[in-house]
């Protein structure tokens, strides 16, 4: 039962990642797109390919490994023969099961802002002709829901799959890569960019709606309703 359940929601947390990392609508000609540096612009074409490349390798190699405890289990020494056939290595616990629950809610939150802002939601710092400041769904509790939804969904992806360093005990690089050290500094980073992302955003948005980005911001926080 419980291998079953966990490639459903393996599958079903993979394809919510996949689609909360998707850029929903690419900036075309006639946009104005904020130069962020060569930095950002990598990060910006290239990190969600590689997010998304990565979690399915994680995903489908822990997928295959539950599918043969469910059905096959003497297959498990033949391909995992780096794992004692006496350890699970991917127990269904708590923490992993609250990570679970992190990336549905962060997956459909990030849905929820690509339907809410429309065309308007690109990847890159854009102003489209006719851009209108929207202040509903998400955005009438916080001004950047997109990146709180991001965070969440990242942080259940971590709690997730850091049992995956279970299959190469004897790996020392992944098990630097999986150790909550390193989920720690990769959280750190990722908090530090995207406030930077933020500040750059919000200034645009302030040279573009004025008065009205002004008294919008004065009633809403940024990432958290009445905290931050």
């Amino acid at each position: 039962m419980f291998p079953l359940l966990q490639i459903f929601l393996l599958i079903l947390t993979t394809l919510l990642f996949h689609i909360g990392i998707t850029n929903p609508n690419p900036s075309s000609t006639g946009d104005y797109v904020s130069y962020e540096g060569v930095g950002f612009t990598f990060i910006v074409a290239h990190g969600p390919k590689l997010g998304k490349l990565s979690i399915w390798i994680l995903t489908l190699y822990q997928v295959l490994y539950l599918y043969l405890q469910a059905f096959s289990p003497s297959l498990i020494s033949t391909l995992f023969p780096q794992i004692p056939t006496f350890i699970n290595p991917l127990p269904l616990t708590p923490a992993s099961m609250l990570g679970y629950i992190f990336m549905i809610v962060g997956g459909l939150g990030r849905i929820w802002c690509y339907k809410t802002l429309g065309r308007f939601f690109t990847y890159e710092i854009t102003i489209r002709n006719s851009h209108k400041l929207i202040k509903t769904g998400p955005y009438a509790y916080v001004r950047h829901p997109s990146y709180t939804f991001f965070f969440i969904l990242t942080f259940g992806m971590f709690l997730v799959h850091h049992h995956f360093a279970n299959f190469f005990p004897n790996n020392t690089w992944i098990q630097i890569m999986f150790s909550p050290g390193s989920i720690l500094i990769t959280c750190i980073m990722l908090l530090l960019v995207t406030t930077r992302r933020v500040i750059r955003e919000e200034e645009e948005l302030k040279k573009t709606f004025g008065k009205e980005w002004i008294e919008y911001a004065s009633k809403t926080r940024r990432f958290i309703p009445g905290i931050i």
